[in-house]
């Protein structure tokens, strides 16, 4: 029976020696990121153990970019801390084109930062598409994500894709012109739109901006206010921007529409019209009368000169010699 006692005893301060010691001891530094917990998550005083290596996530606002040679572009980046010792990241690029400059704003931070990532492209780079690598360093860790890069040539190019209007409308109301524009250039591009009826223009937009590849759908408003009953060819165009050099895509005939007369309205004779005739007549009438005063003055002076004169001839009688 002893001896079964001091067996298990033997074997309980085995376990003690095994056990307790790893229970006291710190973390490794080569534990796996898993059991360092993450920033604001349990346990907390993980986050500053220098047993935790320093661990981030980098990441990019697009993965792809269309740029035009020679221009510049810029892409936001952002270096999101995660677990282990806060540590400087430093960020740098492979696989840049030739006569390509990348720039990084900050380039080296600790994390969590943002950095602002400015590709500068002139004549001498090459067309095509490239994959740059982003790298993110520090703390002994490397992280780092790919940006697909398309370099294409300038190209200017606004166009309307479509457009559409109702078929009637009574005079007086309001009309609505769709229109879509499209930028098929390489560049942004800052243009108008406009519309017109027949030739008048009647609603326009300016200051609007489309990037490369995008479009944009507007409501162009037509107040017919004014505008006699008729039908009317409506046509929506774009204004060519700089260095642009097709232009056949820059209008396009949106369709006709029949303006009515208003509901409950007649139409009636011009009053300026009318007026005018009444105010020559009534002109005439009086240009004739005032001529038939003259000439009745006239004839009375000289009826009562011609009395005076006989008058004066009587009164003298024959002279005696």
């Amino acid at each position: 029976m002893s001896l079964a006692i001091d067996h298990a005893a033997l074997i309980e301060r085995q376990l003690n020696n095994q056990i307790l010691p790893a229970l006291r001891s710190n973390f490794d530094a080569s534990r796996p990121f898993s059991m360092c917990g993450r920033s604001g998550s349990f346990p907390t005083g993980h986050r500053g153990d220098s047993n935790c290596p320093l661990n981030f996530t980098v990441s990019l606002s697009q993965k792809s970019l269309v740029q035009a040679r020679g221009s510049n572009s810029s892409v936001q980046l952002s270096v999101t801390f995660i677990s282990g010792v806060s540590a400087p990241v430093t960020l740098s690029a492979q696989g840049v084109p030739a006569a390509t400059e990348i720039l990084f704003a900050p380039a080296s931070a600790r994390p969590s930062f943002s950095s602002t990532m400015t590709i500068s492209t002139n004549q001498g780079t090459p067309l095509g598409q490239f994959n740059i690598t982003i790298l993110a360093a520090g703390g002994g860790v490397e992280k780092s994500t790919v940006l697909s890069l398309l370099v294409v040539l300038i190209v200017h190019d606004v166009a309307i894709v479509s457009a559409a209007i109702q078929g009637t409308a009574a005079v007086g109301s309001i009309v609505v012109i769709n229109a879509t524009v499209a930028n098929y250039g390489s560049v942004s591009e800052a243009f108008e739109l406009h519309a017109y009826a027949n030739t008048t223009l009647v609603a326009d937009r300016s200051a609007l901006r489309l990037a490369p590849t995008a479009s944009y759908t507007s409501r162009l408003v037509w107040n017919t206010s004014g505008f006699p009953p008729g039908t009317y060819t409506v046509l929506v165009a774009v204004p060519p921007v700089h260095g642009e050099l097709d232009l056949l895509n820059n209008s396009r005939e949106v369709g006709k529409i029949l303006l009515t007369q208003s509901p409950g309205s007649k139409p009636s004779p011009s009053p300026a019209a009318s007026g005018a005739g009444q105010r020559f007549n009534y002109g005439r009438q009086l240009a004739i009368v005032a001529a038939i005063a003259e000439v009745a003055i006239v004839f009375l002076v000289v009826l009562r000169s011609k009395s005076k004169a006989s008058k004066g001839n009587g009164s003298m009688g024959p002279k005696k010699l």
